[in-house]
Formats: C-alpha cells, sequence, structure tokens
C-alpha cells in the first residue's frame, strides 16, 4: 500500500437505496443463478460437491478410459462423426514455451509474484504455472508431504506465511492446489482463484471422470488427460491479475442500445432449433445477450469459465466452427454439454456459443447458427455490436462528475458489473494494475468475515476508493485524493441517478427464456 494512508468511514451517512430501484435490478426473471457475496464465500472455502439442477436432463457421460487426450478419449467428447473441414479443434501456442520450461534453480524463477501448483494426493505433479512440472516433483512431494502431516492430525492446511510470500492450499478430493503469492492479496482472494483453476479441471474432464480415475488409480498421471490445456489454466490466471469479474462475482455486458439488444434476444429466441440449452453471444469478454430455458439458469463463475475458454483458444479457429464438448461445474459437474462455437463477424471479435446436451447435435445447431447470423447480419444488429465494442465503453466525461476518476459497480440482483474505460493515468499498465490491487483492497476489506462494513474510506497518496455495499449493489469509487468525505458521497448519489437513467443500455434487465 502507499506509505501515507488512512481508511475511515466515520461520520459517513450515506442514504440508502430502496430495494429493486438500484441500478440494474432485475426486471422479471433473472439472467443468472443468483447469488450472494455470503453464499460466495462458503463456496470458495467448501470443497465442490457433485452438483445437477434436474435429473431429467441427460448429458454425456464422461468416457471410462484412463489414458488419452480429451478430444479423442470417447465420442461422447469428440466432433461428429463426418465432420466437415470447417470443424476444427483449438490449438493455440499459449503460454510462454521460456516460462514453461525454465529451471526451477534459476532465480528468475523465484521472483515470480505468484505460483500455481497441482498435484494429486499421491504427490504426482499435474501443472505448474512456471517450470516444467517434472524438475518440479521435489518441490510438489514436500507440499505434499505438509498436507498429509497435518491431515494426521484431523486438521487441514489452508495458509502458510513466510516473510511476503503467503502459501495457500486447498485440497479437493484427489487434488491438491497451492497458490503462492507474494502480491498482497488475501487468503480468500487466493482461496477463490484456486477454485477457478480447479472448475476449469472440471471444465474438461468433470467431476465424475476426475473421482473415478483416482479411485481407481490413485497415482495416475493426469498430465495424460489434460495435454494441450495447460493454455486455459494459464489465461485464467493472467486474467485474474487484470479483470475483476472474479472478486465480483458478476458478469460484465457490452453497454449497447437496449433496442439493438432486444434485436438480438428476439432472433436468437425465433432461431433456436430443439436441442438448444443454451446461447451466448460474446465479444471481449462481455455479454451480449444470453438465451436460456425457463427453469435454468447458469452462473456467474460458469460463464467466466466459457469467457476464458474461448479468449484462450480464438486466434486458431476465428472463421471455421468449433464442436466443443464442455462440464459446467456450477450447473451439473457429472457430465458434458457441447457447445457449437463460432465467430459470426468477419473481424472475428463477436462469438457466438449454442450449448446443447445432446452431443449428435451438431449439424442442427449448425443450421441455427447460420439462420442467427444471416438475421443479424441482415437487421444491422453486427454492425451495431462491432460499433460498441470498438468504442471499448463509456468514459467518465460522459458522466460529468468531478473528482471521479473510476469505479466499478455491481448489481447484486443480476450478477452484472460496469465499468468505464481507464482514463489517464490508469490506462499504462503500472497504473492499472496498482488502481486494481487498490479495488481488490478495499473489497477485501468490506468483505472481511471478523468484521463485514458497509461503507469503507481509503486515503491514499495517490487516490481515495470509497467502497459502498448495499442489500441490492456494490460500489467502489475512486476519487482524487483531496476529495473531502462530503463530495464523495455526493459524487456516488450522482452516479447512481446516472446509471439508473442508463441502466438500459449498461445491464441485461430481464433475461430471454423459452
Amino acid at each position: 500500500m502507499d506509505g501515507m494512508e488512512t481508511s475511515n468511514a466515520e461520520g459517513m451517512v450515506v442514504p440508502d437505496v430502496p430495494n429493486g430501484e438500484e441500478p440494474g435490478a432485475s426486471q422479471g426473471s433473472g439472467l443468472f443463478s443468483e447469488t450472494n457475496g455470503d453464499e460466495e464465500v462458503d463456496h470458495w472455502a467448501n470443497p465442490v460437491k457433485e452438483t445437477g439442477p434436474d435429473p431429467h436432463m441427460t448429458l454425456s457421460s464422461p468416457p471410462h478410459s484412463e489414458g488419452g487426450s480429451r478430444t479423442n478419449t470417447n465420442e461422447s467428447d469428440s466432433a461428429p462423426a463426418t465432420p466437415s473441414k470447417e470443424t476444427q479443434q483449438v490449438t493455440d501456442n499459449f503460454p510462454d514455451d521460456d516460462d514453461r520450461d525454465i529451471d526451477p534453480a534459476n532465480p528468475t524463477w523465484a521472483r515470480h509474484e505468484k505460483h500455481v501448483f497441482i498435484l494429486s494426493v499421491a504427490g504426482k505433479p499435474i501443472y505448474s504455472r512456471y517450470g516444467n512440472e517434472d524438475r518440479l516433483a521435489s518441490i510438489m512431494g514436500v507440499m505434499q508431504a505438509l498436507v498429509s502431516f497435518v491431515q494426521e492430525d484431523g486438521d487441514q492446511l489452508r495458509t502458510l506465511v513466510a516473510g511476503k510470500h503467503k502459501f495457500v492450499f486447498q485440497c479437493q478430493g484427489p487434488i491438491i492446489l497451492v497458490m503462492v503469492g507474494s502480491m498482497g492479496e488475501s487468503e480468500k482472494q487466493m482461496a477463490m482463484q484456486l477454485n477457478y483453476v480447479y472448475n476449469q479441471l472440471i471444465f474438461v474432464l468433470t467431476y465424475s471422470q476426475l473421482h473415478r480415475i483416482f479411485d481407481q488409480q490413485i497415482n495416475f498421471d493426469l498430465r495424460r488427460m489434460l495435454g494441450g490445456t495447460e493454455k486455459f489454466i494459464d489465461s485464467l490466471l493472467n486474467m485474474f491479475d487484470s479483470n475483476p469479474s472474479f472478486f465480483l462475482g458478476a458478469v460484465r455486458c457490452l453497454p449497447l442500445p437496449s433496442s439493438v439488444r432486444d434485436k438480438v434476444g428476439q432472433v436468437l429466441l425465433s432461431s433456436r432449433c430443439k436441442d438448444l440449452v443454451f446461447a451466448l453471444l460474446v465479444t471481449d469478454n462481455q455479454l451480449v445477450a444470453l438465451l436460456r430455458p425457463r427453469k435454468y439458469s447458469l452462473h456467474p463463475s460458469d460463464v467466466h469459465l466459457i469467457f476464458n475458454n474461448i479468449t484462450s483458444g480464438a486466434s486458431k479457429f476465428q472463421s471455421a466452427e468449433l464442436w466443443m464438448p464442455l462440464c459446467l461445474p456450477r450447473f451439473n459437474n457429472t457430465g458434458f454439454l457441447h457447445a457449437h462455437v463460432s465467430y459470426v463477424d468477419e473481424d472475428c471479435t463477436t462469438c457466438l456459443l449454442l450449448i446443447t446436451n445432446e452431443k449428435d447435435s451438431f449439424y442442427q445447431l449448425k443450421d441455427c447458427r447460420h439462420k442467427i447470423v444471416q438475421i443479424l447480419s441482415s437487421n444491422g444488429c453486427l454492425t451495431e455490436i462491432a460499433k460498441a465494442a470498438a468504442l471499448g465503453g463509456y468514459h467518465l466525461n460522459h458522466i460529468e462528475i468531478p473528482d471521479l476518476w473510476h469505479f466499478l459497480y455491481k448489481s447484486k440482483s443480476t450478477s452484472q458489473f460496469t465499468a468505464p474505460v481507464l482514463d489517464p493515468p490508469y490506462n499504462l499498465p503500472g497504473e492499472k494494475e496498482r488502481l486494481f490491487r487498490r479495488y481488490q483492497y478495499v473489497h477485501h476489506r468490506i468483505h472481511s468475515v471478523a468484521r463485514p462494513l458497509k461503507i469503507y474510506y481509503h486515503v491514499g497518496q495517490k487516490e481515495t476508493i470509497l467502497g459502498w455495499v448495499t442489500f441490492g449493489f456494490e460500489l467502489y469509487a475512486c476519487f482524487s485524493p483531496l476529495v473531502t468525505k462530503p463530495a464523495a458521497i455526493n459524487a456516488v448519489l450522482r452516479l447512481i441517478r446516472w446509471m439508473k437513467r442508463e441502466e438500459d443500455g449498461l445491464f441485461i434487465l430481464s433475461s430471454l427464456v423459452f
């Protein structure tokens, strides 16, 4: 933190915003599974169990083979029997091979600010963010020994602190995940990130398959099943350090005129085929529209995993079409859904996902995709989406509030958040990261398990941040370091009024269902 800082909300009185009248409040059926802060904390703290919203929805069973790769283990998670030449699997050269093969004895390896290790309860290496897993076998063996030693006393190892480094451990059935960080993140934030990493494994394998493998062979080398998918974990870890979606537990929507968004939604609804379960239109990790069944909804963390897998594999399928098995851990972690994934514009910025529980519906979804793209092109919606994406969002000069430099706003009822474009100085890499860390810090203080707060006022050398949490929303506003408390309160009230006027374009207020 900065050298001269105070954190004091004493004397601050902020008027209540009536429940249901906050910007972005749900109007009708919610877009995502309903969540709240306490529920999320409990979820990240506890091991994942088997989930399944409805026994009547049949998902593709995970393969029973112990070996092979994800793309050829079983017909249930492969492409159609006779795929077209347009259908491709995603193969991307990510991450940097130098970081992957670096020797742990090299001082550069130890200087990385955040390491992540995945190993089995037998001590078998599965993944390391930096360095070759085989060279790290002895280090992971020590980690496994530490966990086992504590478990022998009927306890569970969660955190170790050594100087500026924090070691966070998470045991998920047959898997041990360890994060070593020196970035000042809280234990809860690091545990949340480890849970996402674990859920990325489930996204690829399913909970049932993962546990069955280790039930049959405790020392199985899981890398045989995960070959080529390390890039998805790497991408996820990179996003943790810059994308507030994760610690907010919310999805960002593309700012778009409501008339355009309504047209897009109606096209998805009118063009759907019999086997369609979910349809998502996405651009630049922002949601444009989502179509879902009336009795099913997605959880924000599942949407984050979908976004991550699109981003990680985007460069290699572009104009092609992908048939991808995926397991959504918070929806149903016991089996696979299948997604038809493709870009729908010439610049390959807007991606359409059509998700089904039928593994043989590739061609039905392909026809559905063709119909959707044809209509969106002819009615001008794709052009409007491209314009909105090119703008990158809205700037603070549109709001005209003195001393307000940036903000994050989350609507709890819709699990969506909005934020303006980062203007100078926060558009510089170092300043952008520093502001992100400030938001993380204030979020941690407000959601402290020991002493949760409703208002937190943090004064630093370079900026002041006001955190404000109500039943309906969370707001983190960044101001000039010289702002007064009354001025900050007046500014956030003006900001709330502005967002309420513009909410139709900033949020998806009601979900399209069928």
